[in-house]
């Protein structure tokens, strides 16, 4: 009888087991993450053409878009995979922005799309620790523009110093379909960017 209960107890033990494994292989934060990410992208373009405003006139909080700097605007292009998608934080009263050769300083943290896992998305980079910016504690990080991912490139172009915004980079404008270090291929950024400084090429930053 004892031996029976012992045989019982180990056949339950292994099928839990199995069982255990088998949903925890079945469970992925980035399963499909390629139609996800272009759902994703999906919306937030419908968010724009919802509400539409351009660089100049976009209120605090409302999207507006930029065409890749390495585009022709006199051509349509897919709006989907052609555009970073930003939206105004803090704007400042400053003028001027950065050229493409000008080298920068920029607050920064950068996230994936939001998940069941991380809701608020992975952070996968960041240049500041504390839960929200604070320029006055914050260091930035010096960058040259022409370093930088199609999409932040584009956005800074039009910035002015004391802007922060909130970048959505659809894969094309991004790390593209290669996964890198964190991020996986296919990745929509979202990218919390402030441009502490700039200057021209071959003065001091």
């Amino acid at each position: 009888m004892k031996r029976i209960l012992a045989f019982s107890l180990t056949l339950l033990t292994a099928v839990f087991s199995f069982i255990s494994c088998k949903e925890t292989e079945a469970y992925d934060d980035k399963a499909d993450w390629e139609n996800r990410n272009r759902a994703f992208m999906e919306n937030v373009v419908s968010q724009y053409t919802a509400s539409p405003a351009n660089v100049a006139t976009a209120q605090e909080g409302q999207i507006f878009r930029l065409l890749s700097y390495k585009l022709d605007p006199s051509k349509d292009w897919d709006p989907l995979t052609s555009y970073v998608y930003c939206k105004v934080i803090e704007r400042s009263e400053n003028t001027g922005s950065p050229c493409f050769s000008d080298s920068v300083k920029i607050n920064y943290r950068v996230r994936l799309m939001p998940t069941d896992d991380y809701p608020q998305g992975q952070v996968i980079d960041q240049s500041y620790r504390t839960d929200k910016l604070n320029p006055e504690v914050n260091i930035p990080y010096p960058f040259c523009i022409s370093g930088l991912i199609e999409g932040v490139s584009t956005a800074l172009m039009y910035m002015h110093t004391g802007d922060t915004w909130l970048l959505y980079i659809p894969y094309q404008l991004g790390y593209g379909t290669g996964a890198k270090s964190d991020i996986p291929a296919y990745s929509t950024l979202l990218f919390e960017v402030n441009l502490a400084g700039f200057a021209r090429t071959g003065a001091s930053l």
